[in-house]
């Protein structure tokens, strides 16, 4: 049986690196684990010029994302290197079905959203279907095989019977299919549980190309250097990509169960508080905070799950809502679990034996219960790391939320005497693999390996200070070298999180003294668009854009930082999407060109799927002499130039349609203004509060302050944000002004019905009002962008040309570099941004 090669080319693409990076908005570790994965495969065929297999382990701690890094190499090697095989080898079921809705179109948890390269799923359960065996014979077609291990294993079961058996379309075994390609990339899941020599070999007899195990708790049996990577959950934690675990233990001598269950279910009432209303004020789905007990054996976990069930515990607020799942569980029950995520989801606490089995990953486990366990049993990855995960991906700022309660059997003082066997849990070392060029410039690997190390903190008692030690800005994941322990007391960290609990429930209203700011209620209704494709007659733009490409593309396209893929929506349609990214340029050998034909029906493809084109089936038709007067101007270089650069030239010509479509598209009607509507929004403040409103900058942290912002608290989504505010309250000509949230004033700015919220309202003396917005320096440009500057200008022109406003409104877009040249000046800003 013919074997697939890859290419031999070098290709370690570091821009393709960040490319990834930037569509699949990956984490700082996940990035590194990407690179060190393509950085140790291209050493070991390019540089030591070995023969298959490449094996290595990555390690990555629990709730970090392995199978963003799974996905992200899957894109990386299938677009850089061509490979057309990939293979995801799990140790049961649950993981099975796991990994196959991360790679489904259109579910929840479907990871294609923002990848290229789309995979179509082979189990073995249609891996013998003529579908699936199609796509196998298409040797273009990226395949993502995921099974059992026990179904590799030799015919010892029904799965592996049917992928040891002669399949007549193969003329071969399935798993014989499997080991004959030459470019087949192998995932070990979990990597730790095949050390068993029968596991071992059903995944080493495959020959892959590259072995990868992925793993949170290596095996002891894990040789060094086949470590390639190593980001531990210590790292996790002081880098603040998991939540803080805060060691819960009581100053008295209560250790019953009753108590501990008490103490733990208080603490996730007011998290469950405290979310309800964050996620309000945000505009948030609700994530339902949920508690998990963890039982030494069976009898006790049903024990517990009675106590907690009762009507003499917390008035029977947790009748109905407790989950006891053991080993003598039902389907009903494990049904349950899996939906524990969900809005509906009646279960408010889990009691479980142990740990949960693995491939179980949920985000909203607020409290861990551990009636028995000593402080060093619950610190284990497989216990802890069930309640790290986070539901926003990153941190809220508000400290309740941004961490995990862990009710431990120890008394609080026993726990802070004990803060050198903590901190020794957590003493662990990061690894990444790197190349390099030596004084001799021949291209060296190496190991970058750096220590990092716990620390105890007593949890602070205020909660208007009340934070996470060194969190930041939501999502920064700035190195650190230790991981932060809170130790708290039970009775002080309840009223702490009282606290915290009432703060949310507060409201902002304008301060005393500010003037009463009326805003125009102007009549705006969209227009319904009749344009087609076959409306635009003038293809010059087309050919011209095709013939920049081809001057140089590289070049070209080098300031081009989006790209269009079409996705599956969750409604089922199709749609093409603009991503933001770092451009990544790389040649493209002969020997990898896409067939035209197929470039030219992904090109249409983009085409009619983008949200200005209606859908109506003569687009198609419409759509052709647009894109053949593009093919036209690249002057014979279609096939390399959209091989190389297929996504950005894709978006190029998107861009061009769609500034044709404009001229077309009617402007939404602005009508005469019904009424004046006095600005008194209230506002919930911010848990964190700052007053150092020059300092580094804090995502979603409440700066005061202030003396002419109309609320004492304003909070900001960037620091231009936070300097023009700055700007303006130090101005003498500004008598107030309001950071705008949304739907305070919106500003309907296309033909399909979208709104504009504008990010600043501004009353300067003479009482002329400003409606401002601040910009990055590169969406300046963005069509987008100046679309809503257009509609803006219209509303403000409208407004003041009525007789019974009585104040001039006006509008100004400036960006980040305009800010940084005003140098604290709100008239040169104004001159800046053409006010």
């Amino acid at each position: 049986m013919s074997r697939r090669t890859v290419s031999s080319e070098p290709h370690l693409d570091e821009a393709a690196i960040a490319e990834i990076t930037a569509r699949m908005d990956l984490r700082a570790p996940n990035r590194d684990a990407l690179a060190s994965i393509a950085g140790a495969v291209s050493h070991h065929y390019e540089v030591q010029g070995e023969s298959p297999p490449f094996e290595a382990v990555v390690i990555s701690a629990t709730g970090v994302g392995k199978t963003y890094v799974l996905a992200a190499t899957i894109e990386y090697f299938a677009s850089v290197q061509g490979v057309r095989n990939f293979a995801v080898i799990v140790p049961g079921r649950t993981i099975l079905e796991k990994t196959v809705r991360n790679f489904t179109p259109g579910h929840a948890k479907s990871l294609l959203g923002a990848m290229s390269v789309q995979p179509v799923v082979i189990t073995s359960e249609n891996f013998a279907t003529p579908t699936a065996r199609a796509d196998m014979d298409d040797p273009e077609r990226v395949k993502l095989y995921i099974f059992t291990v026990q179904s590799l294993i030799r015919p010892d079961t029904q799965q592996g019977r049917r992928t040891h058996k002669f399949q007549e379309g193969l003329g071969a075994a399935f798993y014989e299919h499997l080991s004959g390609l030459g470019d087949l990339f192998v995932f070990a899941d979990e990597h730790h549980c095949y050390y068993g020599p029968a596991f071992s070999d059903a995944i080493r007899n495959l020959r892959p190309y590259a072995l990868i195990g992925l793993t949170a708790t290596p095996h002891r049996r894990t040789p060094g250097d086949q470590v390639i990577y190593r980001y531990p959950l210590a790292a996790a934690i002081a880098d603040r990509l998991v939540k803080t675990p805060v060691l819960v233990g009581r100053k008295d001598d209560r250790t019953d169960a009753m108590t501990k269950l008490s103490d733990g279910a208080r603490l996730l009432e007011l998290k469950a508080d405290a979310m309800e209303r964050w996620c309000a004020q945000q505009g948030l789905e609700p994530v339902r905070p949920v508690m998990l007990v963890v039982a030494q054996t069976i009898e006790e976990a049903k024990e517990y799950g009675e106590i907690l069930a009762s009507e003499e515990f917390h008035e029977g607020r947790y009748a109905g809502a407790v989950l006891v799942v053991t080993s003598d569980s039902p389907d009903e029950a494990l049904a349950l679990l899996e939906r524990v995520e969900e809005p509906t989801s009646p279960v408010r606490v889990i009691v479980s034996v142990g740990m949960l089995k693995e491939g179980w990953d949920v985000k909203n486990i607020y409290v861990i219960a551990s009636m028995r366990a000593s402080v060093s049993d619950i610190l284990t990855e497989q216990t802890l790391g069930r309640g790290l995960r986070m539901p926003f991906g990153a941190y809220t700022a508000v400290e309740l939320l941004d961490t995990l309660e862990v009710v431990a059997h120890e008394r609080y003082q026993e726990l802070l005497r004990r803060a050198g066997v903590i901190n020794d849990t957590l003493i662990d070392y990061r690894v990444r693999f790197v190349l390099r060029q030596n004084a001799q410039g021949q291209v060296e690997a190496a190991r970058e390996q750096s220590e990092v190390r716990g620390q105890v903190i007593a949890a602070s008692t205020t909660a208007a200070t009340a934070q996470v030690p060194g969190s930041a800005e939501a999502g920064a994941a700035a190195p650190s070298t230790a991981a932060s322990f809170l130790v708290a007391d039970a009775e002080a960290r309840e009223k702490d999180a009282e606290a915290t609990a009432a703060r949310l429930r507060e409201t902002l209203k304008p301060r005393p003294g500010t003037p009463r700011i009326l805003v125009p209620i102007l009549r705006m209704k969209a227009i319904d668009n009749p344009f087609s494709l076959a409306d635009i007659t003038d293809l010059e733009p087309f050919r011209r854009l095709g013939r920049q490409l081809a001057l140089d593309p590289q070049e070209e396209l080098r300031r081009t930082l989006v790209s269009a893929r079409v996705i599956m929506g969750t409604d089922g349609l199709k749609r093409t999407q603009l991503v933001t990214s770092a451009a990544s340029d790389r040649i493209v050998s002969q020997g990898s060109l896409l067939p035209l034909d197929g470039l030219l029906a992904m090109l249409t493809d983009h085409l009619l799927h983008a949200p200005f084109v209606p859908a109506r089936r003569e687009e198609r038709a419409a759509a052709a002499p647009i894109i053949q007067a593009f093919l036209d101007g690249l002057d014979g270089e279609a096939e390399k130039i959209l091989s190389a650069y297929f996504g950005r030239a894709s978006a190029r010509l998107l861009q061009a349609v769609a500034e044709a479509q404009r001229r077309f598209a009617p402007k939404p009607s602005l009508k005469e203004v019904v009424g004046l509507r006095g600005f008194s929004a209230e506002r919930n403040p911010r848990p964190v509060t700052s007053f150092d409103r020059t300092g580094e900058f804090k995502r979603g942290v409440g700066y005061l302050g202030w003396r002419r912002s109309m609320y004492d608290q304003a909070w900001f989504d960037s620091s231009p944000e936070r300097d023009v505010a700055n700007i303006l309250d130090e101005a003498d000509e500004v008598t107030c002004w309001v950071r705008l949230h949304h739907d305070d004033l919106p500003i309907l700015w296309s033909d399909a019905g979208q709104w504009y919220h504008p990010d600043f309202l501004v009353v300067e003396a003479p009482e002329v009002h400003w409606v401002l917005e601040v910009k990055a320096a590169a969406a300046m440009r963005d069509t987008d962008v100046q679309a809503k500057r257009e509609a803006a200008q219209r509303w403000a022109n409208h407004v003041s040309a009525d007789a019974s406003i009585g104040v001039p409104w006006r509008y100004l877009l400036v960006s980040e570099s305009d800010v940084q040249t005003a140098k604290g000046s709100w008239s040169a800003l104004k001159r800046l941004g053409g006010g």
